[in-house]
């Protein structure tokens, strides 16, 4: 086809015609068919291995699991690698009931069924999810782990959905914080920045550092009370607190243990993670005093925590070592002279709860799920950390 402009002619092309051959069509279509119901036949797919940890965070077990509905399932050879080796099980086909065998119990579980029967002793636990039928075979729910552990091998129990790991810990190895000596041990929790004119770091998403270590602190103060543990926060709104002010919340409470909450920022969006940090007084990090002054000149002070290191590296433990549940990157603890603790005579602590320049890490911040695991994770190190020093015979730390 041509066409003239301007005295000038034109060949303008055909457009080309497009054939589909419908064979070819149905003949992908069918394949993409078989590939979705192979993903995921009956809304039911293959996931990666649960982890059995123990304190250490070193794999006890390792098994397969099943993810039907967002709910992870393990098969009854799962029980007995974690239960006992030397478990009995039957299971019922036609009337569908699962009977387990182990140290001198025999528990019973009904397919589709949330109650789990517990003899001798008729005890009865309601699961939030039943056990279900997976390919002809009885699974049971990650539940029924985390609530019948605790039963069978006096042992504490938590999981981490999003890691798919389950933490065993021996109850022996930490004692209840009884009432009468947790009143008597005055936690402060001091979320940092605050106000105006100190938000600390910001995220590309507008969090604030001020507003994620309030809210953390404000979880950890509820949960605390549920432990029966007196936690006094040096703000509790979003307002500016001096250090000297903050100091004098945790000498006015008589405080016996600090934890100060931050967020951190890097030029690098690839820095990311949990950091805990010690004031270690070996830098000598030296300020003017504001007492006088000596006929040599200025007095110095120095920012001395030695007394308290021992202790405030046996925090830091209890710390890493519940944190280091919640994560992939392993919490680092790092000694410096810091200016945020001085003058805090007592075991204290920087907590930096991960860096919002990074993308994964604000994404988490972001989550009030994650952050009340992060509450949970702190509790759980405060009250393991209180029990230790119950149970240990008063010594007088020398310097470090």
């Amino acid at each position: 086809m041509t066409r003239q402009k301007n005295n000038v002619v034109y060949m303008q092309k055909k457009p080309r015609e497009v054939r589909v051959n419908s064979r070819s069509v149905a003949v992908c279509a069918f394949f993409l068919g078989v590939l979705a119901l192979s993903i995921a036949p009956n809304g039911i797919a293959q996931e990666p291995d649960v982890h059995f940890i123990d304190v250490d965070g070193k794999t006890i077990a390792k098994v397969p699991a099943q993810l039907k509905d967002e709910n992870v399932y393990l098969s009854v050879d799962a029980i007995k690698r974690v239960f006992d080796p030397a478990m009995m099980h039957q299971y019922n086909h036609p009337r569908k009931r699962l009977t387990l065998k182990t140290k001198n119990k025999q528990i019973r579980l009904q397919m589709g069924r949330p109650t789990v029967s517990i003899d001798p002793g008729g005890r009865v636990l309601t699961l939030p999810t039943p056990p279900i039928i997976i390919a002809q075979q009885p699974m049971v729910p990650i539940a029924f782990f985390i609530q019948l552990l605790p039963i069978l091998n006096d042992v504490e129990v938590i999981y981490n959905p999003s890691l798919r790991r389950v933490r065993m810990r021996p109850k022996g190895t930490w004692t209840p914080v009884e009432e009468t000596n947790s009143q008597s041990w005055a936690i402060i929790i001091d979320p940092g920045h605050g106000g105006t004119e100190d938000r600390g770091c910001e995220g590309n998403t507008g969090l604030l550092e001020k507003d994620v270590v309030l809210s953390l602190a404000k979880q950890i103060q509820q949960i605390s009370k549920q432990e029966r543990m007196q936690v006094y926060l040096t703000r509790k709104t979003d307002t500016k607190k001096t250090h000297f002010e903050r100091i004098q919340v945790a000498n006015r409470n008589e405080g016996k243990l600090f934890l100060s909450l931050h967020c951190n920022a890097s030029f690098s969006p690839h820095e990311k993670g949990i950091k805990i940090y010690l004031n270690n007084p070996k830098g000598q990090l030296r300020f003017p005093s504001t007492v006088g002054q000596s006929a040599a000149g200025q007095r110095l002070k120095i920012l001395a925590q030695a007394n308290f290191l021992k202790q405030s590296r046996d925090l830091a433990a209890a710390l890493q070592t519940e944190l280091n549940f919640l994560t992939e990157i392993p919490v680092e603890t790092t000694e410096l002279p810091l200016v945020t603790l001085s003058e805090i005579y007592m075991p204290a602590v920087v907590l930096e709860l991960g860096y919002l320049s990074n993308v994964e890490d604000l994404e988490k911040l972001s989550n009030p799920e994650y952050v009340t695991s992060i509450a949970q994770a702190v509790t759980r190190a405060i009250r393991h950390y209180v029990s230790s020093v119950n149970r240990s015979v008063p010594t007088t730390v020398s310097e470090q």
